[in-house]
Parts: structure tokens; sequence; C-alpha cells
């Protein structure tokens, strides 16, 4: 075995951890975390050629992350590495191996039998994938992901960025927990994931940055909420979305399927 294949920095990268989807979310979804070495070197030639030659990594996608600016490399194959995982579990072997390029939106090209997406975050990266068999014949299937750590005491410090995200109806839900700032600070964090994750889902359709405030959430329960889309082109209800969202002890993990019925765009 070569000394690249053995190299210390290369053992540094994790398994994929799969994560249980939400409760509400389709039983098909795949989640896949992988985190980002502590100790990763910061030299990408120590480890980079090793993730190929082990086929965690596609050549094409290490090709990618040469070409990146270093401080988005290693989160950014930590996305790669989580979505192969999901794509592993999702397609078999042959398809899942294909390089998960990007398109000018940024989003990852994937294999046409999968919808899927990626959110990144410094120390790790999520991945969301759903067969597109997941739905009836006749829709189109797009899903959005976003990953967040949950807020401390600490974080209570630092401004807060509800005003710039919450819709005034949702500024007001929030106003019933200003008994528990943490718990308030959550439910903004919280907000902002599915938020992002609801824009990833329909992005392919409306090809065009939504602000937060064209997106309104209701919370229903622990794990669910409902979802109305403000923006004006969607003013007729094509466009389906369920969002749902999981919590662990450090993660906020929201994910987002939106479908389209064909003809109807």
């Amino acid at each position: 075995m070569s000394d690249v294949t053995t190299g210390p920095s290369a053992l540094l990268w994790p398994a994929p951890q799969f994560v249980p989807p939400p409760r509400d979310a389709p039983s098909a979804l795949m989640l896949a975390r992988v985190d980002v070495p502590v100790m990763l070197d910061a030299d990408t030639s120590r480890w980079l050629p090793a993730l190929v030659t082990d086929a965690r990594l596609h050549f094409d996608e290490a090709a990618l992350v040469e070409a990146m600016p270093p401080a988005r490399r290693a989160t950014f194959v930590a996305g790669r590495l989580a979505m192969r995982a999901a794509l592993r579990h999702t397609l078999s072997p042959l398809d899942a191996h294909v390089p998960i390029l990007r398109t000018e939106r940024g989003a990852p090209v994937l294999p046409p039998m999968v919808a899927g997406s990626v959110s990144h975050k410094h120390d790790a990266a999520l991945a969301s994938m759903l067969p597109r068999s997941a739905v009836p014949a006749g829709t189109s299937l797009h899903v959005g992901v976003d990953l967040e750590h949950r807020p401390t005491e600490r974080d209570l410090a630092r401004p807060s960025i509800a005003r710039r995200i919450l819709t005034p109806h949702e500024l007001d839900a929030l106003s019933l927990l200003d008994h528990d700032p943490l718990a308030q600070r959550e439910r903004v964090i919280l907000s902002f994931a599915i938020k992002e994750a609801i824009y990833k889902a329909i992005d392919p359709s409306v090809q065009r940055y939504v602000r937060f405030t064209e997106v309104a959430l209701r919370f229903t329960d622990e794990s669910t909420v409902a979802v109305s889309l403000l923006l004006p082109e969607l003013a007729n209800g094509e466009i389906s979305v369920r969002a749902q969202y999981v919590l662990d002890d450090r993660w906020i993990m929201a994910t987002a399927v939106a479908s389209t019925e064909y003809g109807s765009q």
C-alpha cells in the first residue's frame, strides 16, 4: 500500500454517520453526516489523493477541491463524502460512483434517479437523498437540507437575526418564548435552517434568490412545520413543499421536499 494511502491525515476522515430522518419525512429519505477532522492537515496534497485512491472521492470532485480557496476545501470534501455515502445506500454501486459536480448555482449534479442536497458547516456537512420513485409518476421532485449548530448560553450574547429572517406573524409567535431566551434563540436558528432547506428545494423551479420573508412557517409539533410560500410567481400553489426537522445534542437538521406536477408550471 502506498504512503499516500496510509498517510495519517487521510485516515483522520471519519466514516459517515447515518442520521434517522425526521418523523414525518418520506420514509425513503436518507441523511448522512460527515465531520471535518479536528486535526486535519491544511495541505490537501497530504490526504486528498488518498480519498480518490480509496474511491471515497471521485477524481473530478478532487479537481473541484483543488480549484477552491483553501478555507472551503475541507467542508466541501465532507459534503461530497456525505453525499457519496447517501448515494451508495440509495442506488447501485455503479450508479453511485459518478462524480457529483456542481451547477452554475452551486447545487450538486446527481444521477437522474435521485434528488439530493447538501449543507456545509465549517466542522461538518449533511447530505440528504431521496429516490425520485418516492413520488407518483408525472411529478417532479427536489429536496433541500440545512445543518446548523444548536445555540448555547454563550450565543445569547450575540445579536439575534430574528428580524432579518422572520415574518411579522413569525415574530409574534416567537414572543411566546420570551420567558426562555435560549429556546427563543433556538427557534430563530431552527426557522433559519428550515427556510434554507426550503430555498434549496424550490430553487430548481424559481431560479432566483428568495428572501427569508417570502416563506412563512408555522410550527405544529416537535418535528414538522406548516409552510406557506409567499413568492408571487408561486401564487397558484403549483409547488407543494413539506418541511421537517430533527435535533440531536449538537445539531439542528432541517429537510424539505418540493414536488410539482408536470404541466402545472
